[in-house]
C-alpha cells in the first residue's frame, strides 16, 4: 500500500510538470508579445487610472488605451515606414555616388585613404544589407509579426484592465514575505522605470530633437536619420553623436559651412546634453543605472532577443542584480521569512 502511494505521488508529479513543461512549450513563442504587452500595462497604468476616475467602467477605459496606443504607434508607421525604406535606399545610392577615397585624401595621407575608404564602403555595405534583410524578414513574416502584435494587444487590454487583480494574484503566490515583497517591487519599479523612462524615452526625444535640427538645416533624407539617431541615442555610449558629427563633417567638407558648424555645435551642446536637463525630472537619482550594466545588457539582449533587447537585456541584468544587491547584504534569507 505504501509503494502504491508512492508511485501515485511520483505520477501526480510527473503529470504535474509535463503539463507545465506543455503550457511554457505553447507561451514560448509569444513570450516576448506577452512581456511587452505587460510591460507597457505598467508604463500605461497612471493614464488607465485617471481616465477610470472619469469614465467609471474598467473596459471600456482600457479598450479606449488600447485605441489611443493603436493610433499613436500605428499611424506613424504607416506614413513613415514607406518614406523611410525610400530614403534609405536614396542615402545608400547617394553614398554610392561619392568617392571616399578623394574626400579622405583632402583630409589625410594618401597612403592609408584607398584601404580605409575600401572599409567604409564595407561597413556602409553591410549596415545597408542588414537593413534590407531585416526588412524582408518583416514581409515575409508579416502574418506571424501581426498575431504577435494581436497576443501583445489582448495581454495589454487585460493588463491594464485587471491590473490590480494581477497584482493580488501573484503577491498571494509569491513565497517572499510582505516587508521583502514590497521592498522588492520598489526595488523592481525604480530600476524598470530607469531603463524605460530614463533610456528608452529620453533616447528617443534626443532622436527627435536632432531630428528637427536637420529639418532646419533643410537635410535630404531626414526620417532615415531621425530613426537612426533614436536608435543610437537608446544605447549606451553610442547616442545621437554617431549621426550628427558624420552628416556636421560631410557638410563642411561638402562646403556647407555655416549649417555644419551649426550642427556640430547643435549637437554637442543640446542634442547630447538634453539627458543632463531631462533626466532629474523623470527619474531620481536613486533609479540610475549602472552604464556598463546597460551597456551589457542592451548588446546581449540585442543577440538574444533581436530589437526587443534594447529594453528586455538591461531589465533582466538589472533583476540579477538586486537579488546578488540581497545576497551581499546578507538578507537574501529575508525574503522567505513571512
Amino acid at each position: 500500500m505504501h509503494n502504491s502511494d508512492q508511485v501515485k505521488k511520483g505520477m501526480v508529479i510527473v503529470i504535474i510538470l509535463s503539463i507545465f513543461l506543455l503550457a511554457f512549450l505553447v507561451l514560448k513563442p509569444i513570450i516576448i508579445p506577452i512581456i511587452f504587452g505587460l510591460l507597457f500595462a505598467y508604463i500605461f497604468g497612471p493614464v488607465y487610472k485617471k481616465l477610470h476616475s472619469i469614465i467609471k467602467r474598467k473596459s471600456l477605459s482600457a479598450f479606449l488605451i488600447v485605441i489611443g496606443f493603436i493610433i499613436l504607434v500605428g499611424v506613424p508607421i504607416v506614413y513613415i515606414v514607406p518614406n523611410l525604406v525610400n530614403q534609405t535606399f536614396e542615402t545608400y545610392m547617394k553614398f554610392q555616388n561619392l568617392n571616399v577615397a578623394e574626400i579622405l585624401g583632402n583630409l589625410m595621407e594618401s597612403g592609408i585613404t584607398s584601404s580605409l575608404a575600401k572599409n567604409i564602403d564595407n561597413i556602409v555595405g553591410q549596415i545597408f544589407s542588414s537593413f534590407l534583410n531585416q526588412f524582408t524578414d518583416i514581409l515575409v513574416n508579416l502574418p506571424s509579426l501581426m498575431l504577435h502584435f494581436a497576443v501583445f494587444l489582448f495581454t495589454f487590454f487585460f493588463a491594464v484592465r485587471d491590473g490590480e487583480k494581477l497584482r493580488e494574484n501573484v503577491s498571494s503566490l509569491s513565497p517572499f514575505s510582505k516587508h521583502m515583497e514590497i521592498k522588492i517591487m520598489n526595488e523592481f519599479r525604480g530600476i524598470t522605470n530607469a531603463i524605460v523612462f530614463g533610456q528608452m524615452l529620453i533616447g528617443v526625444i534626443q532622436g527627435l530633437a536632432l531630428g528637427a535640427g536637420l529639418f532646419f538645416l533643410g537635410v535630404p533624407n531626414i526620417l532615415t536619420l531621425t530613426f537612426i539617431a533614436c536608435i543610437v541615442s537608446i544605447i549606451p555610449l553610442v547616442g545621437s553623436w554617431t549621426v550628427w558629427l558624420p552628416v556636421g563633417v560631410f557638410m563642411l567638407i561638402e562646403g556647407q559651412i555655416w549649417q555644419g558648424a551649426f550642427l556640430l555645435l547643435y549637437g554637442a551642446l543640446f542634442v547630447s546634453t538634453i539627458d543632463n536637463f531631462l533626466r532629474p525630472y523623470i527619474l531620481s537619482k536613486q533609479s540610475r543605472l549602472p552604464v556598463a550594466l546597460s551597456i551589457i545588457g542592451t548588446v546581449g539582449g540585442l543577440y538574444l532577443f533581436g530589437i526587443a533587447g534594447i529594453l528586455l537585456g538591461p531589465l533582466i541584468l538589472a533583476y540579477v542584480l538586486i537579488i546578488i544587491e540581497f545576497y551581499q547584504e546578507g538578507k537574501l534569507r529575508e525574503l522567505f521569512e513571512k
